[in-house]
């Protein structure tokens, strides 16, 4: 997420660039991504017309009281199953952190990106956030009554979240600081991971991992705080206009999300992407890099 704030053994891209032919373009093996590869629809229920096809008579359980299903209830068997869709893996929803370049020393001396509260160590040397906004987020409680909402590492649930479109396109936003949007989209960095990998074994107890349907620090209409109703809020939002809800949506992971959880760093262009793996050489770190420009340019206008 801007500054402050949705599977996995892998191959090495040639050039590490995304997308490839056969690649998935978010940076994983054919096969493991949601998006690009998505589960096969389940098979629809029986239509009025399967119901009204002949059938092999047998002569055990054969009777007049034996039941038939009526065309009315085929036809909402098959309306319900189209409703549903396909099953929603919430673990292997995919999440996105994006900060500036210049950030990414401290997140990798630290080894893991670092709640804003109460810890030096998570100050970033760039801050894309306004002042106000990051003084808000220090003060106002989480939802659940967790703490703060700078207790929490923020996600987002898509690269095209409202805020990080308006640093892309360069427009001004009461939530950025006011020398953010003059940067190039292309000197950040997405940190991308899943659900599952940011949270880690962490399911048990209520407020380790918050989702939201909009920014938490603009007064949510819905917020989850323990697991199962954070389950229920992934889905809803996956569901809605076929993903569409994932777009204002945001997750929040107590304190502190280890280096190693995130499959990939996302650049907008070699310059950056040679930096970032110097970076990570100094270190030791084997986090992959990947262009992929498409994330980091400004949204297309109607």
């Amino acid at each position: 997420m801007v500054g402050r704030f949705s599977r996995f053994p892998r191959r090495e891209l040639r050039d590490e660039r995304l997308p490839l032919s056969d690649e998935c373009i978010h940076g994983f093996d054919d096969g493991l991504c949601a998006i690009c590869f998505p589960p096969k629809e389940p098979e629809p229920a029986p239509t009025a017309a399967a119901a009204r096809a002949p059938r092999a008579r047998t002569t055990a359980g054969a009777g007049p009281g034996t039941a038939r299903p009526s065309a009315p209830r085929a036809r909402a068997a098959t309306a319900r199953a189209r409703k549903l869709g396909a099953p929603v893996d919430v673990r292997g929803t995919r999440v996105y952190h994006v900060t500036h370049v210049d950030n990414l020393g401290r997140i990798l001396g630290a080894g893991a990106l670092l709640a804003d509260q109460g810890d030096p160590g998570a100050n970033p040397a760039v801050d894309l956030a306004a002042p106000a906004l990051r003084e808000y987020r220090r003060m106002t409680p989480a939802p659940g009554g967790h703490g703060v909402l700078a207790d929490y590492v923020p996600f987002f649930l898509g690269v095209d979240a409202p805020i990080w479109e308006a640093l892309r396109s360069g427009t001004p936003d009461p939530r950025l600081a006011d020398d953010a949007v003059a940067r190039p989209a292309a000197d950040h960095v997405i940190l991308v991971s899943s659900v599952a990998a940011a949270l880690g074994a962490r399911t048990e107890t209520p407020g380790d991992i918050i989702a939201t349907d909009s920014d938490a620090a603009a007064g949510v209409a819905l917020a989850a705080s323990t697991w199962p109703e954070v389950e229920r809020m992934l889905v809803r939002l996956t569901r809605v206009d076929e993903g569409a809800g994932l777009r204002q949506g945001e997750v929040h992971v107590r304190a502190t999300v280890p280096l190693e959880r995130f499959a990939l760093i996302a650049v907008g262009n070699d310059r950056v992407r040679d930096r970032v793996r110097q970076a990570l050489s100094a270190v030791g770190a084997t986090t992959r890099v990947a262009v992929y420009p498409p994330w980091f340019q400004a949204p297309e206008t109607e």
